[in-house]
């Protein structure tokens, strides 16, 4: 190690990272503007795009919950995994490869405005390509042993009892698994956090000494592995700072955006223009923020690699784009970035005022009871949907499954130890074998005796008093579960009282082909390819996977978003204010009486708890 590095102190890097970005801070900003709207327009659509159609390969449209498994591992879905990550990868690299090569010269006293930098980025674009696909091939074989792990686990421990046993009653299997599941994630992250500084140089490497890929994170392994400690401290320090910063103007900003709301009276002109200009403030500050972290990011490793290499800015490859030795920095213009600053915020809150005219402050989603009322009655009984009439529930949830005779019962788990204590398989079992078991005791004393009910008792117990969601639970031993369900609905009229909801589209398809007036709804936790292709009249997702884009799109597409499971009155107002059609909870009590308290709000304060709503998003 050379003398210069030995003598290296942080406070000396940050200076010069600090006076480097002061100076080229224009060409910074415009590059990544520029960059970030191609991007969003162009190459951002186009890898969704060539993802949908790799997917569309496998014969599917959309590929949800536990076929996604079965997709990552065949060949198309381990070729359309490696291409979207690598492309994923690409768009990141190239962000960060323009940022570079502006650093780059401004260290070598040199200027390079953002066409040039974006033109040279362009010209290197195969190699950030090739990059990119190299280290997610690489990091997916450095994290197959760990999933291997994980999933050899879960296969030894969940044949005997179903998960959701495990996960209530907690015996000792579940504390293996839960152990087992903590050390493979925080491995996973240590691996990747590992790779992430190990591989920290190709791209400078690609970008300013023109190495091959290959070459380049074999350069940039070498380059880290005696700078392990000096690299992590500054970049992921940078890090932590940077969110340590963003998460304390949030707190600010929420606290002067309550202070404004809760002050600006009735005026609803007012409080428009104020949600405005508050929305555009957040927009322009969280761009602001991740434009600094990113870019001084992207600094810091320039500055970083020049320091470990022993090289400087001037010691590069052959001027890229033209540019020329004696084109000089020019001093920083202010008034631009003043300028770009207030277009910039213009924008957003002339954007925000069109969000605000589109928001339906009438708008209330219908309620549906999870598992009936389930936390005041033992869940998929009698008793629960009656509780979910009480509550004011619209729709019942109820999960359905066949017995070893063919009668369809309510029951959610594959087996009957967590509400019985019988363990056994429900497709071991006669309904007369169960018709006598206890499945309320496990939830409370009150519901001794409470047996698990048939369909047919719970549609003869709904009928024109709340309307059902029947989820089909396909277990791999059903023999004509959709066939039994369908039949039952039509022969009892329940069409119209109804709809079908299942994890298995294919299930769901079978059951539009047999009745072609059925609502029916594809229930999603996860999903890859296109979801709104799919061939149905609702998507019922986890919470997670709803946003304000999501509701726009199905609102287009004409079909309704169902979120689960929602049970805090923040989540249930954060999904109102999103515009979902049904919200389902285990507490429907609660949402019914939100659903009323909303309704009778003035159309100011309508207006600011949407604001409100938004702001927090």
């Amino acid at each position: 190690m050379s003398t210069a590095i030995k003598k290296f102190k942080y406070a000396e890097i940050l200076s010069r990272v600090q006076r480097n970005f002061n100076l080229c801070l224009s060409d910074l900003l415009i590059y990544d503007i520029f960059f970030k709207i191609v991007a969003t327009v162009i190459w951002g659509p186009a890898a969704a795009w060539l993802f949908n159609r790799l997917v569309a390969t496998s014969g599917s449209l959309v590929i949800g919950n536990e076929q996604i498994i079965t997709f990552i591992f065949s060949p198309v879905g381990l070729g359309a995994f490696v291409l979207s990550g690598g492309l994923a990868l690409t768009i990141v690299f190239a962000e960060q490869a323009g940022l570079i090569l502006i650093a780059s010269r401004s260290e070598a006293g040199e200027r390079m405005i953002f066409f040039q930098a974006y033109w040279w980025m362009l010209k290197s674009l195969g190699k950030l390509m090739e990059l990119g696909m190299r280290q997610v091939i690489a990091g997916g074989l450095y994290l197959a042993p760990l999933a291997a792990i994980g999933a050899a686990t879960f296969f030894l421990l969940t044949p005997q009892h179903d998960l959701n046993y495990l996960i209530t009653a907690k015996p000792p299997a579940f504390w293996i698994g839960a152990s087992v599941a903590a050390f493979l994630g925080i491995g996973g992250l240590l691996i990747l956090g590992w790779l992430y500084i190990r591989w920290i140089f190709s791209v400078p490497l690609c970008m300013l000494e023109g190495d091959q890929p290959a070459a380049a994170m074999r350069k940039s392994r070498a380059l880290a592995a005696g700078n392990f400690r000096r690299i992590v401290v500054t970049i992921w320090g940078w890090g932590l700072l940077i969110l340590a910063l963003a998460g304390a103007i949030a707190f600010l900003l929420d606290g002067f955006s309550a202070f404004i709301l809760n002050r600006i009276g009735e005026n609803p002109v007012m409080v428009i223009a104020a949600v405005c200009v508050l929305l555009a403030f957040y927009g322009l500050t969280a761009a602001v923020l991740t434009f600094i972290g990113f870019a001084v990011n992207c600094l810091l490793v320039t500055r970083l690699y020049f320091d470990i290499s022993n090289r400087n800015g001037s010691r590069l490859m052959n001027n890229p784009a033209g540019v020329t030795a004696n084109q000089s920095i020019p001093t920083p213009r202010p008034k631009l970035l003043w300028t770009a600053a207030l277009t910039a915020l213009v924008i957003t809150a002339i954007s925000s005022y069109f969000i605000i005219e589109n928001i339906d402050f009438d708008h209330q989603p219908a309620v549906t009871a999870h598992r009936g009322s389930s936390k005041h009655a033992p869940e998929n009984t009698l008793s629960a949907v009656r509780r979910a009439m009480e509550d004011g529930a619209n729709f019942a949830e109820i999960d359905v499954q066949e017995t070893a005779d063919g009668v369809v019962v309510l029951l959610h788990d594959t087996d009957l130890m967590r509400i019985t204590g019988v363990n056994k398989k429900i497709w071991q079992v006669t309904y007369p074998e169960i018709k006598s078991l206890d499945a309320g005791s496990w939830f409370s004393k009150e519901f001794k005796g409470e047996h698990i009910p048939t369909l047919v008792e719970v549609l003869e117990l709904s009928r024109n008093k709340i309307k059902l969601n029947i989820e089909l639970k396909f277990n791999g031993h059903e023999k004509q579960l959709v066939e039994n369900v369908v039949g039952i609905i039509q022969d009892h009229g329940f069409e119209s009282q109804c709809v079908v909801s299942s994890l298995n589209y294919a299930g769901l398809q079978k059951a539009r082909d047999l009745n072609p007036d059925l609502k029916i709804g594809y229930i999603i936790a996860k999903s890859i390819g296109n979801m709104f292709r799919a061939d149905i009249d609702f998507l019922s997702l986890a919470s997670n996977m709803v946003t304000a884009d999501v509701v726009a799109a199905s609102k287009k597409r004409k079909k309704e978003i169902h979120v689960w499971t929602i049970n805090s009155q923040d989540q249930m107002t954060h999904y109102i204010g999103l515009g979902v059609d049904n919200i389902i909870t285990d507490y429907p009590a609660k949402l019914v009486a939100l659903n009323a308290e909303r309704n009778s709000l003035s159309d100011v304060e309508k207006l600011i708890l949407a604001a409100a709503n938004i702001l927090k998003r």
